[in-house]
């Protein structure tokens, strides 16, 4: 093996009756063996899981309630403080 460079290839795969399906093709000879890394790859992208945290979270809407005669500060410093009693 000396003067070769290792090949690494990331490729996507759903697991179905046991079997790996790639996604792609790979250009690889027949019989060549390979070392395989399973990382479950979540389906939503990972701005939308923060979204959906933070709306579990109270985070997005937070405001939606304030009345416009209380004044920011002193809801924000509400929010904490119902935030804090939650933890």
């Amino acid at each position: 093996m000396a003067g070769e460079t290792a090949m690494s290839i990331i490729v996507e795969a759903r697991y179905r009756a046991r079997q790996l399906l790639l996604e792609q093709p790979l250009n690889l000879p027949d019989g060549q063996r390979v070392r395989v890394v399973i990382e479950p790859i979540d389906d939503a992208p990972v701005g939308q899981q923060i979204v959906a945290h933070w709306r579990a979270a109270g985070v997005i809407g937070a405001w939606a309630s304030r009345r416009a005669s209380v004044p920011s500060m002193r809801w924000a410093r509400q929010l904490r403080q119902r935030a804090s009693h939650r933890a």
